[in-house]
């Protein structure tokens, strides 16, 4: 078998670029990346072209879609990064002055000259970045052909120095721009219906008006000749309602063939931000932005310490899913230890690699997280640009067929890396099945292709309160000694630090303490009706690890408790109301808060810690 590099690669490991192709005519099988292909198979005049038609037959692993994709000046390297065209407003004004412009050149220079004076603001795209106080313009379709029609005024249009123009901004010794591009630029410019949107400006206006980023795009599509060998592309999520393979091989027959039985993923997800409020729903979601610039230091250690809970115990381990400046983030050595934040007994860490990480966009077809959960903390959301720009190379005079294109493409790259866990080779039920969690919505999918349903955290994080694991770890806490004593005494809520303890309660946490821990060690359903509250005896420090860092909170408002208790997954709490028992603490006679479904019931509750 013979790998067939990309030049970079070759470059950094001393191999010969050109030989390896005279090498693949005697290889039996030949192994060539997505983005290598466009650059052979689409130039018949490239003599490595001429060497790879002996093959007898191309094997294409996965949608390639985005390497057949020419995107003006441009090798995107990251798909999630909208690149920037050479073709600048400077750019063009230096040409002009130089006298080496033609008309073409000139035409969208004034174009652009308008655009800053906001002449096309009311006709182009655009999408505005609240975070940034800016919004992104896109001048395409008929509204950039006719505004260039007008300025050609009727002037035969001179190509020449166009792509001379362009070439000059864009060739280099490793990059061409294709004939493709300068095609279709020709093709839309003359189409009678003039509406094509794989051309036009694009520029961006800050709050105060200023303009920046003012550049002339282009996405056009590498058409590969028809007379390449046969090509198999080995794509699960392959589109035959949207003519996915049609739009982009259109000199070829395409044919789709789906003969093996498909098994859906089983995947577990938390909700969106805006429907964070609708029943049984948990919102997780973490602004990428936010956390990378450590803005939300709460969310995300409890994101981490669910995800080491969601591998303790699973030996395989978990691979995380993110963008790759989260993951660059996450593997600060000073946040590793929150992986392990949650943990019985408290600080036991978890073992080296139990969590991987990958990111979006990369590494598809990785075998070696097989087995493993994988946990996603955020979706694969490409710019807006990759809808208006990137897909009308597929689809340029239909933007309903650029959105579902667009909506397809977060698709099949969510659930191919979702795949990399291999759940689908588990039997359901199984111990070793791993399981597919994200930390968000991903919206309507194929029930063929996914079955979907609400991920159950460990814990509850009140994403919008100041003290956010502080209810979750209360109605925990409150659950245990329930089931132990009841009812909820106060003063033990105080004394173990959920609540700030008054004079009296700490008085009274002297003397049920030790009865507390008493009960604890010998009652042998204790294990399994307080976990926490056994391990406790042992760890002082186990609320703080396995309920989630918390604040005590102001107990003075009963109304503020029972809520909590009221909002519990556990249905017991439910019923349970403020009673004033009777006590002698320190030879004074008071009275304590015991929450409890009777009067009967506090006073034996507290009884049984009073002996």
């Amino acid at each position: 078998m013979n790998v067939l590099y990309g030049r970079d690669y070759c470059a950094a490991n001393q191999i010969d670029y050109e030989q390896q192709f005279t090498t693949s005519r005697n290889s039996v099988v030949s192994v060539i990346s997505h983005a290598h292909l466009p650059m052979v198979l689409n130039n018949p005049s490239n003599p490595n072209y001429q060497k790879l038609k002996d093959v007898s037959l191309i094997v294409i692993d996965e949608d390639p879609t985005s390497s057949f994709i020419y995107t003006l000046g441009a090798a995107r390297k990251d798909p999630t990064v909208t690149a920037n065209s050479p073709i600048t407003r400077d750019f063009l004004q230096t040409r002009q002055s130089l006298g080496q412009a033609g008309n073409i050149e000139q035409a969208i220079l004034r174009l652009m000259d308008r655009a800053t004076t906001g002449a096309f603001d009311a006709e182009a795209e655009h999408v505005t970045n609240r975070r940034r106080k800016s919004t992104s313009y896109s001048l395409t379709g008929a509204a950039f052909w006719k505004a260039l029609a007008q300025e050609l005024d009727g002037a035969v249009p001179d190509f020449r120095h166009f792509q001379d123009s362009l070439r000059a901004a864009v060739d280099t010794d490793t990059e061409r721009i294709p004939a493709d591009f300068f095609a279709a630029f020709t093709e839309d410019l003359a189409s009678p219906k003039a509406e094509s949107a794989r051309f036009g400006l694009t520029w961006i206006k800050a709050a105060d008006h200023t303009i920046r980023g003012m550049q002339f795009r282009g996405d056009v599509l590498r058409r590969i000749p028809r007379d390449t060998p046969p090509i198999v592309v080995l794509d699960a999520y392959a589109s035959r309602e949207l003519r996915q393979y049609e739009r982009l091989f259109p000199n070829h027959t395409v044919t789709y063939v789906e003969e093996w039985p498909f098994t859906p993923l089983d995947i577990e997800h938390t909700t969106d931000l805006d429907d964070a409020e609708d029943e049984g729903e948990v919102d997780l979601g973490i602004d990428r932005v936010n956390l990378v610039a450590g803005k939300q230091p709460q969310l995300r250690n409890y994101l981490m310490a669910e995800t080491g809970e969601l591998t303790r115990g699973h030996p395989a381990g978990t691979l995380m899913l993110s963008y790759r400046n989260v993951i660059k983030h996450l593997e600060d050595p000073e946040l590793q230890a929150r992986w392990s934040w949650r943990s019985s007994p408290p600080l036991t860490a978890l073992p080296p690699k139990a969590v991987e990480t990958m990111w979006w966009f990369s590494g598809r077809g990785i075998n070696s997280f097989d087995g493993r959960h994988v946990v996603a903390w955020h979706p694969p959301h490409r710019p807006v640009t990759y809808r208006w720009h990137t897909m009308a190379a597929l689809a340029p005079h239909s933007p309903s067929d650029r959105n579902q294109l667009a909506r397809h493409a977060f698709q099949s790259e969510l659930l191919q890396m979702l795949h990399r866990g291999r759940q689908t080779n588990y039997p359901v039920g199984t111990p070793d099945r791993p399981r597919v969690v994200l930390f968000f919505h991903p919206g309507e999918l194929p029930p063929t292709w996914a079955t979907t349903r609400p991920f159950q955290p460990q814990l509850r994080f009140s994403r919008h309160a100041k003290n956010p694991l502080h209810p979750a770890a209360v109605q925990a806490i409150a659950a245990e000694l329930h089931a132990l004593l009841g009812g909820v005494p106060q003063a033990c809520l105080a004394g173990l630090e959920l609540y700030t303890a008054k004079p009296m309660e700490k008085a009274l946490w002297t003397s049920i303490e030790p009865e507390l821990r008493l009960l604890l060690k010998t009652d042998p359903a204790a294990p399994v009706k307080a976990p926490v509250l056994f391990a406790w005896t042992t760890h002082p420090d186990v609320l703080q690890h396995r309920l989630g860092e918390f604040k005590a909170a102001d107990g003075s408002t009963t109304a503020l408790i029972a809520g909590a208790l009221h909002s519990a997954d556990e249905p017991a709490l439910h019923a349970l109301t403020k009673h004033d028992v009777k006590v002698v603490v320190a030879g004074r006679a008071s009275t304590t808060r015991v929450f409890a479904a009777t009067t009967s019931d506090a006073e034996r509750a507290l009884r049984r810690l009073l002996r």
